[in-house]
C-alpha cells in the first residue's frame, strides 16, 4: 500500500522554499516591470495563461497586443493561434505577408472574431460601427521610406503606419477621426505629394481598431515617438536599432541626437509602447527616463498648404527670373554715384536747353 507522504531532508525543503520564492518575486517583478512600462493587464494575462479570462468583456479581449485591423469581409480560414501571435514580436520583414502584417496583432482567439463577426451583424454594417480612421494612399514613388511619408503627412497624430513598397501603398491610421476626415478634405482640394510625386488618396477597406488602453495611454501623453533623457555616451544610433530590431512590425524611422537625449521616431503607438517596455528592461538604459514627445504630424494642415502643391510654384520661379533681368538693369544704373547722376542730370537739362534755342532761330 502506497504512502502519500515523501520524506525530504530539512535542508533540501528549505532550499526548495528559497528557490520558489525567488523564482515568485522575479516573476513579481517582472509583471511590475511590464505593467510600468504601459502594457496592460489583459495583455499581460494573455501572456501568462494564454488566452483571456472567460468574465472579459468583448471589449478587453481585443486589448491584448495593443492594436489590430478590423475586417470588414469575413475572415479567412487561416487563423493564427496565440503563441504563433506572440512568437511574431521575435523577427520582422516589413514585406512579409500583408495579412499578417495588417492582420490581427491581438484578438486572434476564435472566439473573438466570432464575437466581432456578430456585432457587425447585428449593427448592420461595420462601416458604422467602426469610426473612420485609416486611410489608404496609393502610387507612392518607387524607393520611398516611412520617412518620406511621415514628412509629408500633417494634420493629425498617427496611431499606425503600414508601407507596402512592393505596391507602392501605404495604409495611414490616425489616432483621431476628424482628423482623418479633414485630411481627406484637404486632399481632394490641395492633393498629397509624397517625395515629389502626386498620389491618390481614399479610405482604406480595413479601418485599424484603436483598443482602449492604447487610448488611455495616447490621453496621458504617449505617441509613436519615444525620447530618451541623458543618453549615456555608449549609446549610438546602431545600439537603439539593434535593441529594437527584434520587436515585430516595428520601424525605427529616425533617431536624433539633441541636448544629451535622443528622439526616436516610429511607425505606431502601440509598437513604441512595446519598444519603451522592452528598452526599460534592459541594463544598457538603466538610469536614464524614457518617454514620448508630440508627434510632428500632428502640425495644422495649412501650414503646408503650399508646400503640398509643388506644380504651383513652377509658375513663379518663372515670374522670378523675369524680375531679376530688370534688377539687373536698375543695380547697373545703381552702380553710379550721386554725383555722376548729378552731372549726367544737369547735362541732360543743358542739351535741352540748346535745342530750345535752335528752335527759336
Amino acid at each position: 500500500m502506497s504512502s502519500s507522504f515523501i520524506t525530504v531532508e530539512k535542508r533540501h525543503f528549505e532550499s526548495l522554499l528559497q528557490s520558489l520564492q525567488y523564482q515568485l518575486s522575479s516573476v513579481q517583478k517582472l509583471k511590475e516591470s511590464l505593467l510600468n512600462g504601459g502594457l496592460s493587464q489583459e495583455t499581460l494575462d494573455i501572456l501568462i495563461y494564454g488566452s483571456p479570462p472567460l468574465s472579459d468583456s468583448r471589449g478587453s479581449s481585443k486589448t491584448c497586443a495593443g492594436g489590430f485591423l478590423e475586417r470588414k469581409k469575413p475572415p479567412s480560414s487561416r487563423r493564427p493561434n496565440v503563441s504563433n501571435d506572440h512568437r511574431r514580436w521575435e523577427s520582422y520583414d516589413d514585406d512579409d505577408n500583408d495579412d499578417d502584417e495588417e492582420g490581427v496583432l491581438l484578438a486572434s482567439q476564435d472566439s473573438d472574431r466570432d464575437d466581432y463577426d456578430d456585432s457587425s451583424r447585428n449593427s448592420g454594417s461595420s462601416i458604422a460601427s467602426t469610426p473612420q480612421r485609416t486611410i489608404l494612399l496609393r502610387g507612392l514613388p518607387d524607393r520611398v521610406t516611412h520617412r518620406d511619408v511621415v514628412e509629408a503627412l500633417k494634420g493629425g497624430a498617427l496611431l499606425h503606419i503600414h508601407l507596402r513598397t512592393r505596391e507602392r501603398m501605404a495604409s495611414i491610421s490616425f489616432v483621431e477621426e476628424a482628423n482623418a476626415q479633414e485630411f481627406i478634405q484637404h486632399a481632394k482640394s490641395h492633393g498629397v505629394y509624397i517625395a515629389g510625386k502626386r498620389v491618390e488618396i481614399s479610405w482604406n477597406d480595413r479601418q485599424f481598431y484603436l483598443p482602449p488602453f492604447v487610448r488611455a495611454k495616447i490621453n496621458n501623453g504617449a505617441s509613436r515617438n519615444l525620447v530618451l533623457y541623458n543618453v549615456h555616451p555608449n549609446v549610438t544610433e546602431w545600439l537603439i536599432r539593434k535593441d529594437l530590431d527584434h520587436i515585430h512590425n516595428l520601424i525605427v524611422i529616425t533617431i536624433k541626437f539633441k541636448n544629451g537625449n535622443a528622439y526616436i521616431s516610429t511607425n505606431s503607438v502601440h509598437n513604441a509602447l512595446f519598444a519603451r517596455s522592452c528598452m526599460m528592461s534592459r541594463l544598457t538604459y538603466k538610469g536614464m527616463r524614457i518617454a514620448f514627445y508630440p508627434d510632428e504630424c500632428a502640425e495644422p494642415l495649412t501650414k503646408v498648404a503650399n508646400g503640398l502643391k509643388k506644380e504651383s510654384q513652377v509658375p513663379s520661379k518663372k515670374s522670378v527670373s523675369v524680375l531679376n533681368r530688370f534688377q539687373l538693369l536698375s543695380l547697373d544704373g545703381a552702380e553710379e554715384d550721386e554725383t555722376d547722376h548729378d552731372h549726367g542730370q544737369a547735362g541732360l537739362d543743358s542739351y535741352h536747353q540748346n535745342t530750345a534755342l535752335k528752335v527759336q532761330h
